[in-house]
């Protein structure tokens, strides 16, 4: 096996994974994390259906592959680490009606995660 296959084979499993994000309803990463997931895995299968024709050349396909992966691991890295805290903080500056009702994020503090 040379590294062309290799290649073919991980990014179609990037692909595969990809579109099983997009499609599944277990998956709830909002709008944008959907939308991250088609560029992912439009970019795989063209990486590996190698045609030039399809939606965007190889090299930009590969581009984009690349482009999109960093974009989801900096948004999982986001939502792990500051996004409870930012989300506490919003609902803490707007006194939105629903901050002021039942919010578990407004002067409780910021949720933990169920275990």
């Amino acid at each position: 096996m040379n590294l062309e296959t290799i290649n073919t084979i991980a990014c179609g499993l990037i692909a595969f994974w990809a579109t099983w994000c997009v499609l599944s309803g277990r998956v709830r990463d909002g709008v944008i994390g959907k939308l991250i997931y088609s560029a992912i895995a439009i970019s795989g299968f063209v990486v590996t259906a190698r045609n030039q024709s399809l939606f965007f050349g190889q090299t930009t396909a590969v581009l984009t592959l690349h482009v999109t992966l960093a974009m989801a691991g900096a948004r999982h890295i986001f939502m792990v680490t500051w996004w409870q805290r930012v989300k506490a903080w919003l609902c803490r500056t707007l006194n939105c009606e629903h901050c002021l009702k039942d919010c578990r994020y407004g002067p409780g503090g910021i949720e933990r995660r169920k275990q």
